[in-house]
């Protein structure tokens, strides 16, 4: 067997595209994106059930409310629950065990700006807005909005 290094590129693009379908993280964007796709036609049942499916096989629960734009990245999938009406725009990464979501008691889930990335174990809970290229820290708790390139870390109240 010879080393990676060693290898043609195109032998190492292949072999890497052939196992990407093999991810749990990419089949919970894939799941996501086919059930965002039937919420907003109205095929509802369709979606919830493929948002249940990406909880079975790839440990993320991802609203099919959800809008997350494109760029989404999940960087190990177990743990990780989007609620309904979160939104989200350009290349949002996150790791495991996030949580983004309100606390249940009033309106409002968070608005999560473009180049943002959270961090494992964060949870990002309220009608909070996290600017353009905000970066939230491993197991931090936001409360508060996060101003664009700031870093948010412990319980964050602004």
């Amino acid at each position: 067997m010879t080393a990676a290094w060693d290898q043609s590129p195109t032998r190492l693009l292949i072999g890497s595209l052939a196992r990407v379908p093999f991810y749990p993280r990419f089949g919970a964007v894939i799941s996501h994106r086919a059930a965002a796709w039937c919420w907003a036609h109205g095929l509802r049942p369709v979606a919830l059930w493929l948002q249940a499916s990406s909880i079975r096989s790839a440990g993320a629960e991802i609203h099919p409310a959800a809008l997350l734009g494109p760029g989404f990245a999940i960087i190990h999938s177990v743990g990780i629950v989007i609620g309904h009406e979160v939104v989200a725009g350009r290349n949002l990464v996150v790791y495991q065990g996030v949580t983004l979501g309100h606390t249940g008691t009033g309106p409002g889930q968070p608005r999560i700006g473009d180049n943002v990335r959270i961090g494992a174990g964060a949870k990002v809970l309220g009608p909070v807005h996290i600017g353009d290229g905000a970066w939230i820290g491993a197991n931090a708790v936001v409360l508060a909005d996060v101003p664009a390139e700031a870093v948010a870390t412990g319980i964050w109240r602004g």
